[in-house]
């Protein structure tokens, strides 16, 4: 699964970022979706392991209220899928 998951991290573009963060009412501009992929093609497997440590450097660099949906989304996704990914 790990392997999947890394293709599909190592594809992924800003206008998907984009596309997907419109379709769930996330409103973030170009730095913060850059910043996002960028966190996320860097670090996607320690990102599984300590959730907090980077929720509290999404926290720090993205508007306040559009954290609190990334962070619920976050949290949907990885409860969901958690069979899956450990």
């Amino acid at each position: 699964m790990k392997n999947l998951i890394k293709n599909y991290v190592d594809k992924l573009t800003i206008d998907n970022l984009r596309e997907f963060a419109i379709k769930n009412d996330i409103n973030l501009n170009q730095n913060e979706l850059e910043y996002l992929l960028n966190l996320v093609q860097n670090n996607f497997e320690d990102i599984l392991i300590n959730e907090d440590k980077y929720l509290n450097l999404v926290q720090n660099n993205i508007n306040s209220e559009e954290f609190i949906k990334v962070k619920e989304l976050f949290l949907y996704y990885k409860n969901r899928y958690k069979g899956y990914l450990f």
